[in-house]
């Protein structure tokens, strides 16, 4: 049974428990638009008022949640105004997903209304950037980008012409899992000791901790 690009994209959200995205909707991004708003009872499309708050609302989510937040927009100028929001990303290492709208695929490269190299423009803010190529290779690229960026704790963005989310595809099988490695570095039990006794016998102890040690509170 042959069943949408979309819909398999939109499936594979899900399988992440992904349950947030905030964005703008347009031209460009609008048909995978649709097929969020077929499953807005399961992932809840959040509408900003620009491109730049989205992305910056993904970030916030991913940093006090410790879970990916997914901003989305237009191609073009939707798509410059995210960079604000993902180099704040960048910078606090928190796993963000960005799903970008693009020119058609038979436009791309032709200098299109409001086209953007965006695989260029995203590459120095990104641990994962890629264009969507075929509809058959949405839902496994999709799978990819948001692995990676939990993997490697950054930004993941993934380009989608617009043609791509309405294209059939056939009945898919995955092999996907929300298991992710991630190294883990732990100070050696001496170490901790030390400086256990050093903080207990302070007098007036101060603590500069990074985000590494936000569960240690104990």
């Amino acid at each position: 049974m042959k069943h949408t690009a979309g819909k398999a994209a939109a499936e594979v959200l899900e399988h992440w428990d992904i349950k947030h995205i905030f964005g703008l909707p347009g031209d460009s991004i609008n048909n995978f638009v649709e097929h969020l708003r077929v499953q807005k009872e399961r992932i809840e499309f959040i509408q900003v008022r620009h491109e730049e708050v989205g992305a910056l609302a993904a970030s916030s989510y991913s940093k006090l949640t410790g879970k990916i937040g997914v901003c989305l927009s237009i191609g073009g100028p939707g798509a410059i105004h995210l960079l604000n929001g993902l180099y704040d990303a960048k910078a606090d290492r928190a796993p963000v997903l960005v799903l970008a709208g693009q020119v058609p695929t038979d436009k791309v490269g032709q200098d299109a209304f409001q086209e953007v190299h965006l695989e260029k423009m995203f590459e120095d803010v990104s641990v994962f950037s890629q264009r969507v190529s075929s509809p058959e290779s949405f839902p496994s690229l999709l799978d990819q980008a948001i692995r990676k960026a939990y993997a490697q704790k950054g930004v993941s963005v993934l380009i989608i012409p617009d043609d791509i989310p309405m294209e059939k595809i056939e009945d898919y099988t995955t092999n996907l899992t929300e298991t992710t490695s991630v190294s883990k570095q732990i100070p050696s039990d001496k170490d901790l000791d030390a400086g256990l006794k050093y903080i207990k016998e302070a007098k007036k102890p101060v603590i500069l901790a990074g985000t590494g040690a936000k569960k240690a509170r104990d």
